[in-house]
């Protein structure tokens, strides 16, 4: 069971029909029906305002009743230049300072398995190496709701052979993403890390690194961090870096 059916579920169970959700909302009975069949998502602002009325946790909307343990679970959020420095002072003011470096990031896919190009969505699966100092990473995620993920890297120490076996896969560069990180621990519990992207500008991107409750909860609670800190959740960014750089979005 996904989002859509989710909600229809829970609205059904409270013998509501769309036109009523929607008039509580505000919407259209039509954005209703395109988000319980799937078409289109509300975005995190109206999700919290579906939570309330269906008396759920916004959490419960987007996992269900999935608790594993072993996921990452974040936000990215667009900035401005001026959010992003004022961010910036409070988490001077408030966090730990962890360290700030420059990532150089290349993203690939295989011809046969179109992840990202000529298939105009969000990212939810990307093959990538990442530059990180003096060390080189290949990382694979895969993405659910762009909340969570499940994420396998291992260090490269050979280029050459590791270029030669790409070539035999057949995969193909689709994006390179560059970027000036500072990483902060925020509230004993959270990595904030703050991006400028070439090209691209400013970003918060927020973490869960200490799970006390379950992957619902803990969702819950990093919507809440995100609200404190002033940020707008219309503004959440769903699709990924690579998205931006090849459909200059």
């Amino acid at each position: 069971m996904n989002l859509g059916n989710r909600i229809a579920k829970l609205r059904k169970e409270k013998n509501m029909t769309q036109q009523q959700l929607a008039n509580k909302l505000f919407v259209t009975d039509k954005a209703i029906s395109s988000w319980e069949a799937n078409r289109t998502e509300p975005n995190l602002e109206i999700l919290l305002k579906i939570s309330e009325i269906l008396e759920v946790s916004v959490g419960y909307l987007i996992y269900g009743d999935n608790q594993k343990n072993d996921i990452e679970t974040e936000i990215k959020i667009k900035l401005s230049k001026e959010e992003f420095i004022s961010i910036e002072s409070t988490m001077k003011n408030k966090a730990e300072f962890l360290k700030n470096n420059k990532q150089l990031d290349t993203y690939y896919q295989p011809l046969h398995r179109k992840f990202l190009k000529d298939n105009k969505k969000a990212i939810n699966e990307w093959l990538r190496i990442g530059i990180r100092g003096n060390k080189k990473i290949l990382n694979y995620k895969n993405w659910y709701d762009n909340i969570y993920c499940d994420e396998y890297e291992v260090e490269i120490d050979n280029d050459k052979n590791l270029d030669k076996i790409f070539q035999i896969l057949g995969l193909e560069k689709i994006a390179i993403v560059n970027k000036v990180r500072n990483t902060y621990f925020y509230l004993n519990k959270y990595e904030v890390s703050l991006d400028y992207v070439d090209n691209l500008g400013y970003f918060i991107e927020i973490e869960v690194k200490k799970y006390d409750e379950n992957a619902i909860k803990e969702y819950d609670n990093l919507i809440k961090v995100a609200k404190d800190l002033n940020l707008n959740l219309n503004n959440i960014d769903k699709k990924g870096y690579p998205y931006h750089i090849i459909y200059n979005d």
